[in-house]
């Protein structure tokens, strides 16, 4: 009895009493699941929808606001038949519940600064983040009331019948050759392209109409419509979230009403062509067959998405991208996740994987490397048509004025996307950063005055190297496949002023590179001065080669590798961050792949990368990455030449590089995997091919080693002759820095202060 005792307290109260947060409401069962154990749903104010155990459902459903542990202990246990205790209640509501956003905690706590603060779910870039609600949830009831009608079977399939008869119709009666015809009519009258655009506006309301009212026949209840930007294209949306406690029947009804109803509209337009044979309505019976197949796209969030979702059962596919690519990896142990998924589904989730990661990365890609330069044009298109639209209005032509604004608009809306994208990219890996940063402030104020007056010096020998820039020779800028760095590169230059920048524009690249490594050294807890130091060490370098050189188009990799460390391991968000800042600079600069491969090769052999790979897992991931570094310097070379005589310069900037190298190799293993990639770009700057791109990954990547140097040999305890040896080091490599741009002077050959050409090779040694 007396152990009894002992437990019945914690049965009866071991926490403050729990309330579900405001605005959340309990679903129910998750119907035509694809996971092996039954899913219940949970909304969550903001329309996100949350899956959980019955368990945990049962618990959020138990939770009154009154009630403590005990007594919801007791009331789950009866309604699970499982052997519950408060203990567990208290663990699943404060780390699973709480975190999700579904309960708060803390009414009644002795320490209010106990009281969690709800997380948000993570939220995926596909997603349609940046959205303006228009019609409000009460008006969406009503219209999809109106309706309603038509997802009834009988008039279902008479329409999809009518609609297949009139689109034959159409094809056998000549509407191929109608349509070129409609085509030349609608550019030749600017009235009909504004008729086209009201077409297509309506129907994408009408399509939206479809997906609300097939919500409300199902039984559920619609949210408001309005207007958005889905990654760079204007979209319509509706708010369909309570689909989810239909049966897989009902939801699928709601994903496929949007385009049951642009065959509604199709239908119509094929009948009104067939009545009247006004040519020019074929262009948009055309361009609407492609938007509603355009639909079907399972790759992004389209109705294709949300079909395919509710088929196989899983309601969010974008969270299985990592758990599926990380168990392709050799030696990879199974993901939980994907274990709890019915066997076929699992199949069907990992086939869908292998098909949207190369869209996507395709996409993107294509993005990446055209967006620099469509952007400037499409900004120009815009200015000329809203001078056309000025023109119109000057002249009382209402039609030109009108269309010149629309044109205007449709061309300013996807830059409007691509500018949005971008900040939620930034915020996204900035947060962990932010978070860092003020961590860093609390502990030191005299840390970004360090940093300050680290900089004054650096952007004095920036501003000597940029107005003796026109006296040197420029060497051929460095290979770069994609084209990706030099469009980047002439991005900036256009800010700056346009040509001539260019020594600007390499000077601003290579302090933003030195600056980010401030906080990766204050991550690691190096003090201030050694920190200082490194900054400073890195910030000397470019200045010293854009002195003779325009920016070359490997300086936006050194940042981008800087970056890369500066997120690595702050977590998930942050490791996406670091894994596409690491591909951007491989994809600008074949010398950095080289260098990151050799890196990993190193850290995978070390544990530092993939930990969770079992041993046959990392020795090939060790193979691939020690292939592709030795292949890949090997193709570098040979594509340079033959290396240049070793000037007083060069031999000693190498010596001190090769030495601070192995030093880290011996002293702090931490960094080993690092001064492998020094090491690679070292024997890689003895070529002319890749000496200019060598040398300024190996600026930033030798500051950091030698900073952990410092920081190692130099006493914690007296910073003041920290600070002093640091300076001293600095402006011995200032003085020693005349031999290496003379050097880089003479192998760039007597070309002058010309600016190189695009397709310019390596100049030879």
């Amino acid at each position: 009895m007396a152990g009894t005792a002992l437990l019945d307290p914690p049965t009866e109260f071991t926490a403050p009493p729990f309330r579900r947060a405001e605005g959340v409401e309990l679903v129910g069962p998750y119907q035509g699941s694809g996971y092996l154990e039954p899913r219940y749903v949970i909304a969550r104010p903001d329309g996100q929808v949350v899956q959980v155990s019955e368990l945990l459902y049962r618990i959020a459903e138990a939770i009154d606001g009154r009630a403590g542990t005990g007594e919801l202990a007791r009331r789950v246990a009866g309604e699970t038949g499982q052997e519950v205790v408060a203990g567990d209640v208290d663990a699943l509501v404060r780390e699973r519940l709480v975190p999700a956003g579904l309960v708060e905690t803390g009414f009644g706590d002795p320490d209010p600064g106990e009281v969690a603060e709800p997380e948000q779910r993570p939220d995926h870039l596909l997603m349609l983040r940046f959205r303006l609600p228009v019609v409000p949830a009460s008006t969406t009831w009503v219209i999809a009331g109106l309706f309603r009608w038509m997802h009834r079977p009988v008039v279902v399939v008479p329409v999809l019948v009518a609609f297949l008869a009139l689109d034959a119709a159409v094809l056998l009666g000549g509407g191929l050759t109608a349509a070129v015809a409609g085509a030349g009519d609608v550019v030749a009258n600017p009235s009909l392209v504004l008729a086209v655009l009201a077409i297509f506006l309506a129907t994408g309301a009408f399509h939206e109409f479809g997906h609300v009212s097939a919500c409300r026949y199902g039984g559920a209840r619609p949210g408001a419509m309005g207007v958005g930007i889905y990654l760079v294209w204007p979209a319509f949306y509706s708010t369909v979230t309570d689909s989810y406690r239909l049966s897989r029947a009902g939801r699928l009804r709601t994903d496929l009403g949007g385009v049951y109803f642009n065959a509604v509209v199709l239908g119509g337009i094929a009948a009104t062509w067939l009545l009247t044979g006004t040519d020019w309505l074929l262009l948009v019976l055309a361009l609407l067959h492609v938007e509603t197949v355009r639909q079907f796209l399972p790759m992004i969030r389209l109705d294709g998405y949300y079909i395919l979702s509710d088929i196989v059962g899983v309601p969010d596919l974008f969270t299985y991208l990592g758990p599926v690519l990380r168990g392709w990896l050799p030696g990879a142990a199974p993901d939980p996740k994907l274990t709890r998924l019915r066997p076929a589904v699992r199949r069907i989730v990992r086939l869908w994987v292998a098909l949207v990661v190369p869209f996507l990365v395709l996409f993107f890609g294509w993005f990446l490397v055209v967006a620099p330069s469509v952007l400037p044009e499409v900004l120009a298109g815009a200015r000329g048509y809203l001078a056309d639209a000025a023109a119109g209005v000057r002249a009382g032509d209402t039609t030109e004025a009108v269309l010149g604004a629309v044109r205007a608009t449709l061309l300013v809306l996807p830059v409007l996307g691509v500018l949005l994208l971008l900040g939620l990219v930034a915020r996204t890996v900035s947060r962990p950063l932010a978070r860092r940063l003020a961590e860093t402030r609390a502990r030191t104020d005299r840390g970004l005055p360090a940093l300050a007056g680290v900089l004054v010096p650096v952007a004095l020998l920036a501003a000597l190297a940029v107005a003796g820039a026109g006296a040197l020779p420029v060497p051929a800028p460095s290979a770069d496949p994609a084209g990706l760095g030099e469009r980047l590169v002439q991005a900036l230059v256009t800010l700056l002023g346009g040509p001539g920048a260019e020594p600007v524009a390499g000077v601003l690249l290579g302090i933003a590179t030195a600056v980010a490594l401030w906080p990766l050294c204050r991550r690691i807890a190096l003090p201030v001065p050694v920190a200082g130091l490194a900054v400073a060490l890195a910030g000397a370098v470019p200045p010293l080669l854009v002195v003779h050189a325009a920016a070359d188009p490997a300086a936006p990799a050194a940042l981008c590798l800087v970056l890369a460390a500066l997120l690595a391991g702050r977590g998930p968000s942050a490791n996406r961050g670091a894994y596409l800042a690491c591909v951007l600079a491989a994809v600008i600069s074949p010398v950095a792949l080289v260098a990151v491969a050799a890196f990993v090769a190193h850290a995978v052999r070390t544990g530092q990368l993939g930990p969770r790979l079992r041993p046959p897992g990392r020795r090939a991931v060790g193979v691939a990455a020690t292939t592709v570094a030795a292949t890949g310097g090997g193709f570098l070379i040979g594509l340079g030449g033959a290396g240049p005589a070793a000037t007083a310069g060069w031999a000693a900037a190498a010596a001190t590089g090769a030495v601070v190298a192995l030093a880290t190799l011996r002293y702090r293993r931490p960094f080993a995997p690092v001064a492998t990639g020094a090491l690679v770009l070292l024997a890689l700057s003895v070529f002319p091919g890749t000496t200019t791109p060598a040398l300024l990954l190996l600026g930033p990547v030798l500051a950091m080693l030698g900073a952990g140097l410092a920081d190692r040999a130099l006493p914690r305890d007296r910073p003041a002759r920290a600070g002093g040896v640091a300076a001293v080091v600095v402006l011995v490599l200032l003085a020693g820095s005349g031999p290496l741009v003379t050097a880089a002077a003479e192998r760039a050959g007597p070309t002058g202060g010309a600016a190189p050409s695009a397709g310019a090779s390596p100049a030879p040694g």
